[in-house]
């Protein structure tokens, strides 16, 4: 999956049909959702955001896919093997074709368009080049110019209809990584026609028209949808594809979103009411003024979901270099960044947020714990062969077994925990109190508000605000994304404590969790902790001025940033990953030391769990036939199923039942 925008601002990602009748459902001709952040990108290779991929997922296909139970199947390949070692995968492909955004047939998909995507990843340095990176034997070192022949990477055009990878390590997950966009295909010619810096091994981004955010035409189509337009706050527009392999299960013809930007909590609602084109899907937000009278008039209908597999949580920004935003002298950002390098005053943060009270700014208040998440990677992620829960290994892993780590419920938030930590933070720290923490908000998000305001007060009360100030800052949204979930890095980051963004994962092992936190090539490391790549020297030509305006040279920045991560812990965080990751043999064994390095994460406080995504069990209204569409993937289209009239909150629950057993069936089937 993806790194995605707070789950405030995620909850608003709905949708709406009206079609044919098929039986007792509908076969829909359109689909209207909203969505709260533009498409940077059509580029798959040059985005890891959810926002993104909500368009790009729906317009090509990978080698495999998931399905309705969140198992692996077979997408463009038809079927694959793998070497007794799993370090050699080869994948047979299916008869597919690439259309323009017109709907021409250009070309067959074929195998070099496999080994084309991973020398465009490469080539452009595209910010899921860190997963191929880390498996793919070769590509690491052709991105980094230690070689420059291409065929040397472990991706071979073995035939028109054969690709074969081959691997650092025995790796027997892989045809779950393959469906992360890092593997995702392009057509060779297609590419290199969009401008001379296109051209594969000599590549030019700033004289390259491949995948402009809003041109359809500069990108090709294998998958379900091609897109129609895309105006920026305005609207996306998308039709069936015909020419698509699976068009037999693609039911919705036409998708269009229209843009919200979050200022009327009730929109949603609104649109699931209204009588032309309404919505199929909307969420029942607290925030709304009108949410008890909602809840009441759809008391038959409002049912609540099921965690899924994104994680959100406090970050905390270990190396501050951006000073907008904030009215600190420069002697108070010196001391923010001592505490906040300081794991005890960490961990008095970490116990003193009530989580609970935040998430019923979101939620309704009876069902706010059933959405709190206390580790990063889900609980029941992986299992072991002897049937236990990942989570359960976290948990034996914790320094303080006392703390229940499982989801739903909250044993963090214990205000007496907090003044004992904040109690050794002063003995450890010489820094002038309070300490004065800058929170940035959207200011035309009343859920946002709401949350932050929150954990301002419960934080506060906790600690005293003579010890911890909060400091709120409205910004408008290009500012706020801008700041953490579009950033380029900590340059941009002008705050102290985000919840901007979560995460979800990229293939079937607990290291698509961890390594985000990973000190050497992490993504959430550059965009939500306000560090750059341990000696990578990566503040070399960016511009930085300190808190009183003066200059800071590269050098300076540089031992900052390095000095701030070995201050910080996550050198020993890189060093249990490292440990864990070598252990291809035994996945017991991997899954156990992945549990110690999450522990070890938690522990120190590096990162603040605190819920998975806010829609996934708010109050919901739907008209989707329930777990037709995917199981996490929850804006890719193919096989949405649309019922006449609203789903009952009966049977919702009925068809939760049934799908747990069909889903253990599934996996027995795809194992």
């Amino acid at each position: 999956m993806k790194k995605i925008l707070c789950a405030s601002l995620a909850a608003l990602l709905v949708a709406g049909c009206s079609g044919a009748k098929t039986g007792n459902e509908t076969t829909s001709e359109d689909a209207y959702y909203v969505f709260s952040t533009d498409v940077q990108t059509l580029d798959w290779h040059m985005s890891q955001r959810a926002t993104d991929a909500e368009i790009t997922a729906n317009c090509v296909d990978a080698l495999t896919e998931t399905n309705s139970y969140n198992n692996y199947v077979g997408a463009l390949a038809e079927s694959w093997e793998a070497n007794e070692e799993k370090t050699e995968w080869t994948f047979h492909l299916r008869d597919a074709n690439w259309v323009t955004n017109t709907g021409e047939v250009y070309a067959p998909v074929t195998a070099d368009d496999f080994v084309a995507g991973l020398q465009h990843l490469a080539d452009f340095d595209g910010p899921t080049l860190w997963i191929a990176g880390s498996f793919v034997e070769g590509l690491a070192d052709y991105a980094d110019g230690k070689t420059t022949d291409f065929s040397t990477v472990g991706v071979e055009a073995v035939d028109e209809k054969t690709v074969k990878y081959t691997l650092t390590s025995p790796t027997p997950f892989f045809n779950t990584i393959v469906a992360n966009n890092a593997f995702w295909p392009v057509n060779r010619d297609f590419l290199e026609s969009k401008g001379d810096g296109c051209k594969l091994g000599d590549p030019d981004t700033s004289n390259c028209g491949y995948g402009a955010p809003t041109d359809p035409s500069s990108i090709l189509y294998n998958g379900a949808y091609i897109i129609d337009e895309l105006v920026s706050k305005s609207s996306q527009k998308l039709h069936k594809n015909e020419a698509y392999w699976d068009a037999e299960h693609v039911y919705v013809n036409k998708i269009s979103r229209v843009y919200n930007d979050g200022s009327d909590p009730a929109a949603t609602v609104k649109g699931f009411e209204q009588a032309e084109n309404p919505f199929y899907m909307a969420t029942l937000l607290t925030t709304a003024p009108d949410f008890a009278k909602y809840l009441e008039q759809y008391k038959d209908y409002a049912y609540t979901g099921i965690q899924n597999a994104y994680s959100f949580g406090m970050n905390f920004n270990l190396n501050r270099v951006n000073y907008e935003n904030s009215n600190k002298t420069a002697a108070q950002f010196a001391d923010s960044k001592a505490a906040l390098l300081n794991s005890s005053f960490r961990r008095a943060l970490k116990f003193a947020l009530d989580r609970v009270s935040y998430m019923a700014t979101a939620v309704d208040p009876s069902i706010a714990e059933k959405a709190l998440r206390t580790i990063e990677c889900p609980w029941d992620f992986v299992t072991t062969s002897d049937g236990r829960a990942y989570g359960e290994l976290v948990q034996a892993a914790s320094e303080d077994p006392t703390i229940d780590l499982s989801e739903g419920q909250d044993s963090i938030y214990n205000p007496e925990k907090a003044q004992a930590e904040l109690a050794k933070a002063k003995t450890e720290l010489n820094v002038s109190w309070p300490i004065i923490l800058d929170v940035l908000v959207d200011e035309a998000d009343p859920s946002n508000i709401s949350q932050a305001s929150s954990l301002e007060q419960s934080i506060e009360a906790s600690l005293g605000v003579e010890n911890v100030d909060i400091q709120i800052h409205p910004v408008d949204d290009d500012t706020y994304t801008g700041s953490s979930y579009t950033s380029n890095g900590p340059q941009d980051a002008c705050w102290d404590i985000s919840t901007s963004t979560g995460w979800g994962y990229d293939y079937v092992d607990p290291k698509s969790y961890l390594s985000i936190f990973s000190p050497v090539n992490g993504d959430v490391i550059r965009n939500s902790m306000g560090l750059n790549y341990y000696g990578e020297n990566q503040f070399d030509g960016i511009e930085l001025t300190g808190p009183n305006g003066e200059a800071v040279s590269s050098d300076e920045a540089n031992k900052a940033n390095d000095a701030a991560i070995e201050a910080s812990g996550l050198l020993k965080f890189q060093e249990m990953i490292d440990e864990a990751y070598a252990i291809n043999d035994d996945l017991d064994k991997r899954y156990e030391a992945e549990a110690k390095a999450e522990a070890y994460l938690l522990d120190n406080a590096l990162y603040v769990n605190i819920q998975t995504q806010t829609r996934a069990v708010n109050w919901t209204l739907s008209r989707i036939k329930p777990f037709t569409n995917k199981y996490l993937n929850y804006s890719k289209m193919k096989g949405v199923i649309i019922q006449k009239d609203p789903v009952t909150a009966e049977e919702y629950q009925a068809a939760y039942e049934q799908w747990k057993v069909d889903k253990a069936e599934d996996a027995k089937a795809n194992a």
